[in-house]
Protein backbone atom coordinates (compact mmCIF):
# COMPACT_ATOMS: atom_id res chain seq x y z
CA UNK A 1 0.00 0.00 0.00
CA UNK A 2 1.44 3.70 -0.92
CA UNK A 3 1.94 6.08 1.84
CA UNK A 4 -1.09 8.08 0.33
CA UNK A 5 -3.37 5.12 0.78
CA UNK A 6 -1.84 4.54 3.97
CA UNK A 7 -2.93 7.96 4.53
CA UNK A 8 -6.33 8.05 3.67
CA UNK A 9 -7.22 4.63 4.83
CA UNK A 10 -6.43 5.92 8.31
CA UNK A 11 -8.69 8.95 8.29
CA UNK A 12 -11.19 6.85 6.78
CA UNK A 13 -11.20 4.53 9.38
CA UNK A 14 -10.78 7.39 12.19
CA UNK A 15 -14.14 8.98 10.34
CA UNK A 16 -16.00 5.99 10.15
CA UNK A 17 -14.37 2.71 10.50
CA UNK A 18 -12.21 0.18 12.37
CA UNK A 19 -10.12 3.24 14.13
CA UNK A 20 -7.87 1.07 16.17
CA UNK A 21 -7.74 3.17 19.12
CA UNK A 22 -11.21 3.23 19.68
CA UNK A 23 -14.58 3.38 18.25
CA UNK A 24 -14.27 6.00 15.15
CA UNK A 25 -15.49 10.02 15.47
CA UNK A 26 -19.37 8.47 13.44
CA UNK A 27 -19.41 5.09 15.93
CA UNK A 28 -19.06 7.59 19.21
CA UNK A 29 -21.85 10.02 17.31
CA UNK A 30 -24.25 7.34 17.20
CA UNK A 31 -27.55 7.92 18.96
CA UNK A 32 -26.25 11.20 20.45
CA UNK A 33 -29.16 13.80 20.76
CA UNK A 34 -29.37 16.84 19.96
CA UNK A 35 -29.74 17.52 23.78
CA UNK A 36 -26.81 15.22 24.62
CA UNK A 37 -24.67 17.23 22.03
CA UNK A 38 -25.20 20.24 23.40
CA UNK A 39 -24.27 19.41 26.98
CA UNK A 40 -21.52 20.74 28.92
CA UNK A 41 -20.96 17.69 31.83
CA UNK A 42 -17.63 19.13 32.10
CA UNK A 43 -17.64 22.88 32.66
CA UNK A 44 -14.87 23.90 31.33
CA UNK A 45 -14.71 21.68 27.98
CA UNK A 46 -15.74 22.18 24.90
CA UNK A 47 -19.36 20.09 23.98
CA UNK A 48 -19.70 17.39 21.58
CA UNK A 49 -21.38 19.82 19.13
CA UNK A 50 -18.89 22.03 19.83
CA UNK A 51 -15.98 19.18 18.71
CA UNK A 52 -18.09 18.29 15.74
CA UNK A 53 -17.94 21.87 14.51
CA UNK A 54 -14.51 22.10 15.35
CA UNK A 55 -13.69 19.19 13.30
CA UNK A 56 -15.44 19.73 10.51
CA UNK A 57 -13.86 23.46 10.09
CA UNK A 58 -10.44 22.45 10.01
CA UNK A 59 -11.09 19.24 7.87
CA UNK A 60 -12.38 22.57 5.91
CA UNK A 61 -9.00 24.44 6.03
CA UNK A 62 -6.87 21.26 5.51
CA UNK A 63 -9.02 20.83 2.31
CA UNK A 64 -8.68 24.60 1.16
CA UNK A 65 -4.68 24.01 2.03
CA UNK A 66 -4.66 21.07 -0.28
CA UNK A 67 -6.37 22.93 -3.29
CA UNK A 68 -3.62 25.55 -2.63
CA UNK A 69 -5.29 28.12 -0.38
CA UNK A 70 -3.03 29.92 1.60
CA UNK A 71 -5.05 29.49 5.25
CA UNK A 72 -4.76 29.68 8.79
CA UNK A 73 -7.90 29.28 10.68
CA UNK A 74 -11.44 28.49 10.08
CA UNK A 75 -13.58 31.82 8.64
CA UNK A 76 -16.30 29.71 10.93
CA UNK A 77 -13.62 30.40 13.87
CA UNK A 78 -11.13 27.59 15.57
CA UNK A 79 -14.33 26.57 17.68
CA UNK A 80 -17.59 27.81 15.75
CA UNK A 81 -20.44 28.03 18.34
CA UNK A 82 -23.42 26.80 18.84
CA UNK A 83 -26.23 28.89 17.97
CA UNK A 84 -29.52 26.59 17.55
CA UNK A 85 -29.48 23.53 19.37
CA UNK A 86 -32.71 21.36 17.75
CA UNK A 87 -32.52 17.94 16.58
CA UNK A 88 -32.20 19.33 12.86
CA UNK A 89 -29.71 21.45 13.43
CA UNK A 90 -27.49 18.87 15.39
CA UNK A 91 -28.52 16.70 12.28
CA UNK A 92 -26.85 19.56 10.02
CA UNK A 93 -23.92 19.31 11.99
CA UNK A 94 -23.45 15.55 11.35
CA UNK A 95 -23.90 15.96 7.42
CA UNK A 96 -21.38 19.11 7.78
CA UNK A 97 -19.07 16.95 8.97
CA UNK A 98 -19.34 14.05 6.92
CA UNK A 99 -19.72 16.03 3.62
CA UNK A 100 -16.42 17.84 4.44
CA UNK A 101 -14.85 14.45 5.54
CA UNK A 102 -16.11 13.01 1.97
CA UNK A 103 -14.63 16.29 -0.09
CA UNK A 104 -11.38 16.22 1.69
CA UNK A 105 -11.17 12.11 1.18
CA UNK A 106 -12.42 12.84 -2.25
CA UNK A 107 -9.27 15.46 -2.90
CA UNK A 108 -6.68 13.28 -1.55
CA UNK A 109 -7.78 10.80 -4.21
CA UNK A 110 -6.35 13.22 -6.67
CA UNK A 111 -2.59 13.45 -4.61
CA UNK A 112 0.39 11.08 -5.77
CA UNK A 113 2.25 9.74 -3.16
CA UNK A 114 4.98 12.56 -4.86
CA UNK A 115 2.28 15.46 -3.81
CA UNK A 116 2.81 14.26 -0.28
CA UNK A 117 6.21 15.70 -0.49
CA UNK A 118 5.44 19.02 -1.54
CA UNK A 119 5.41 22.44 0.67
CA UNK A 120 1.50 23.60 2.00
CA UNK A 121 1.18 26.91 0.28
CA UNK A 122 2.07 29.75 2.87
CA UNK A 123 3.47 27.25 5.27
CA UNK A 124 6.91 25.56 5.86
CA UNK A 125 6.01 22.32 6.03
CA UNK A 126 4.85 20.11 3.60
CA UNK A 127 1.41 17.82 2.53
CA UNK A 128 2.22 14.48 4.69
CA UNK A 129 3.08 17.10 7.92
CA UNK A 130 -0.21 18.47 7.16
CA UNK A 131 -1.79 15.32 7.33
CA UNK A 132 -0.55 13.63 9.80
CA UNK A 133 -1.23 16.61 11.75
CA UNK A 134 -5.20 16.34 10.96
CA UNK A 135 -4.72 12.31 12.00
CA UNK A 136 -3.65 13.26 15.60
CA UNK A 137 -6.00 15.90 15.75
CA UNK A 138 -8.70 13.87 14.70
CA UNK A 139 -7.82 10.91 17.30
CA UNK A 140 -7.84 13.43 19.69
CA UNK A 141 -10.91 14.89 19.57
CA UNK A 142 -12.47 11.04 18.88
CA UNK A 143 -11.48 10.21 22.55
CA UNK A 144 -12.64 13.44 23.78
CA UNK A 145 -16.09 12.72 22.16
CA UNK A 146 -16.22 9.48 23.41
CA UNK A 147 -15.27 10.27 27.04
CA UNK A 148 -18.14 13.17 26.75
CA UNK A 149 -20.83 10.83 25.67
CA UNK A 150 -20.14 8.26 28.86
CA UNK A 151 -20.47 11.34 30.64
Amino acid sequence: MSELAATIDILQRIHNGDAGHGPSISDSLAGVTAAQAAAKPIAAAHSIWELVLHIAAWEGVCLSRLNGQAISEPAEGHFPPVTDTSEAAWQQAIVKLDSTHGQLIERLGSFTDGQLKEKVVGEDYRVRDLLGSYIRHHVYHAGQIALLKKA
